[in-house]
């Protein structure tokens, strides 16, 4: 049931709009995220009647969450107004049970994150379905048909049927290109009215997708598979011959088509789409001749293994020979001891190595699963041939690790080689919402002795439910801030809740992309063990990997003071106010400040002296209005060493 609260005018009173503002400052670390008069006021109205009578809806919680998430405002805000708004009400309401508003406020708060993680998921799932889809023509691009025909391999094997591939081109669309009157956007209609053809003459048990420029695909699954897929073809062919796709007084278009069947099983998708490749290639030398061109090769073992050329080329060769590794140290930021080895994945091109960032999204799940298994293999061999004692860790994407097979097969191998299960750590990425698929054959490879570790933690689904769903050796921090600028402004509390959080769980906890050198003091200050970056090392071949010492030199906290200064002083706020709503109120002790004396600039000293004096306040009082000038001078301070930062 619905209420109306007409008598609570005096919440869109300026000064009341203002308390809560001020409330919301200690909530948010970031001023640039603190919300306007004009955008609060009716969030407040929205919000009020739902905090002080457990009947009315909690639909003002969605609203405001999805209203703020549209602005660009982070999670932590529309949590902030809710804490605020409770509290003021508390204030101006003596009539409200504080129980009850401090029930409401949870309930709110849950509301908006729920609504905020639905609304996430929808949009990954989408997203998801983007990845996999042709932009331009909506069929499946190259990637989803991988995946589509590795599916139909799998389901012919049961069946004991054959899978047809056939990849198509069309002529027509290749002059065109050389007709420099054309209009480009004649080629784009061409596409997408082909593509909506092909749809809408196949059949709903096969796949239709564009693989590169004038490239099409066509999947079937038959019992009879020359045959019936040649049949299927030109049926289909014959029937956009005829359409709008023929201009008014010209030839009809030539139709070129390559055709691969698998008649074995546990074919491989990859060699497949190759003999496809190499059939269309030979059908393109026939000449241009209006009509349906159409060379058969059958899939056998005798088949030349040649990659996939053209609009369907891979980067990753089938061999796996223009694949290098390379070892990045994680090292201990307190005595700088290289603790473990990342190894990274590193395609050798015509212009150089490039990293799986340039790359990975265009692998298939077959080629994904392939790349794993070849640095899986070659970090076996370097592990024996150069004697590595310190673990080494991989990466892998949880659908590559969905079923329990696949963890008995690594298992395996790494215990055929004879290496001790610690020394090899699996890094499962966050970057799907796949990793509960996943937690059965992690559970059997960690009961196995290797270690687990989620990567990228921050950037996807992690959340603390999902961290203790499942025991994790190691949590690795993404590298959302990687300068200490950025770290200052907006990331000291999320980089000091995983700090805590890691210890609370006892698990370790790696920071990523550390390329800043001035980073490595602050992170130490801040409580961090184990970092990873540039900063520390490039990834290097195994040979130069071995050739670093076993402890590094890092840059201690005396190296930029100020900036340590910035984080530890951060920490002490904390503490400050965490005793401050414990009820403690013990004066403080004043002995030297090590954070004043690291400061050095007159400025900045007497800035932080004056937080001094108004921290014994807030422990005497607990006075909300010297709280948040204690916490506006704290944001005064950082602002004013990241700008200094700026101009260095």
């Amino acid at each position: 049931m619905y209420h109306s609260y007409p008598t609570w005018s005096w919440l869109s009173d300026p000064a009341v709009v203002d308390e809560v503002l001020s409330a919301i400052v200690t909530g948010v670390d970031n001023q640039d995220q603190l919300l306007t008069r004009d955008l609060l006021v009716p969030l407040v109205l929205a919000l009020a009647p739902a905090l002080a009578d457990a009947r009315a809806s909690r639909k003002s919680a969605e609203l405001a969450a999805i209203t703020l998430q549209r602005l660009g405002y982070p999670p932590s805000v529309v949590l902030a107004l809710i804490d605020s708004l409770a509290v003021t009400l508390m204030r101006h309401r003596e009539d409200l049970e504080p129980d009850m508003v401090h029930q409401q406020r949870q309930r709110l708060q849950a509301r908006a994150m729920d609504t905020l993680d639905r609304r996430h998921r929808v949009e990954l799932r989408s997203a998801l379905a983007l990845s996999h889809h042709d932009a331009l023509t909506g069929l499946v691009n190259r990637r989803g048909f991988i995946d589509a025909l590795t599916a139909s391999l799998l389901r012919a094997d049961r069946a004991h049927t054959q899978v047809a591939l056939a990849l198509l081109d069309v002529y027509a669309l290749t002059s065109i290109d050389h007709n420099l009157e054309a209009d480009p956007r004649d080629r784009d209609r061409l596409l997408v009215e082909l593509a909506g053809q092909l749809g809408s003459l196949t059949r709903s048990t096969d796949t239709v997708a564009r693989l590169g420029d004038t490239t099409f695909a066509l999947l079937v699954e038959t019992a009879d598979g020359r045959n019936e897929v040649v049949s299927i073809i030109e049926r289909e062919l014959n029937a956009i011959g005829a359409t709008r796709l023929q201009p008014p007084g010209e030839e009809p278009p030539a139709w070129y088509a390559g055709l691969a069947i698998s008649w074995r099983e546990n074919a491989d998708p990859m060699l497949l789409l190759g003999m496809a490749e190499t059939a269309l290639s030979q059908a393109l030398v026939t000449g241009a001749e209006p009509g349906l061109h159409l060379v058969t090769l059958p899939m056998s073992d005798a088949a030349p293994e040649s990659p996939p050329t053209a609009g369907v080329h891979s980067l990753l060769s089938i061999e796996g020979d223009n694949l290098e590794v390379r070892y990045q140290p994680i090292v201990d930021l307190g005595n700088g001891r290289i603790t473990q080895y990342e190894a990274l994945a590193r395609l050798r091109v015509s212009s150089g190595l490039i990293s799986p960032e340039e790359f990975i999204d265009t692998l298939a799940r077959e080629e994904r699963r392939r790349l794993f298994e070849t640095v899986l293999a070659q970090v076996a061999d370097d592990v024996e041939q150069y004697g590595l004692t310190k673990p080494v860790a991989i990466n892998i994407e949880p659908d590559l690790i969905s079923d329990e097979s696949y963890a008995r097969e690594i298992i395996t191998v790494w215990r055929q080689r004879g290496i001790s299960p610690h020394q090899l750590r699996i890094e499962i990425t966050e970057n799907q919402d796949l990793v509960s698929l996943a937690y059965g054959p992690l559970a059997l490879l960690k009961k196995a002795g290797h270690q687990i570790a989620l990567d990228d933690f921050g950037t996807g689904y992690a959340s603390l439910s999902r961290i203790m769903s499942f025991p994790f050796d190691e949590i690795k921090l993404d590298r959302a801030f990687s300068e200490p600028i950025d770290l200052l402004n907006v990331g000291l509390p999320l980089m000091t809740v995983a700090i805590d959080l890691s210890e609370l769980i006892e698990v370790d906890l790696v920071i990523e992309g550390i390329e800043d050198p001035r980073m490595l003091p602050v992170l130490h200050a801040l409580g961090a063990q184990l970092g990873q970056g540039y900063a520390l090392s490039r990834p290097l071949p195994i040979t130069e990997i071995l050739a670093l010492p076993d402890s590094l030199i890092l840059p201690t906290m005396q190296s930029y003071p100020s900036v340590v200064a910035a984080a530890q002083g951060f920490r002490w706020e904390r503490a400050i106010i965490s005793l401050a709503a414990s009820g403690h109120k013990r004066p403080l002790a004043e002995p030297r400040c090590a954070i004043a004396s690291s400061l050095e600039d007159p400025d900045l000293i007497a800035l932080h002296q004056a937080q001094h004096q108004l921290a014994q306040r807030v422990l005497n009082t607990n006075d909300a209005e010297a709280a948040r000038e204690f916490c506006r001078l704290g944001l005064e301070l950082r602002r004013r060493i990241s700008t200094r930062l700026a101009a260095d």
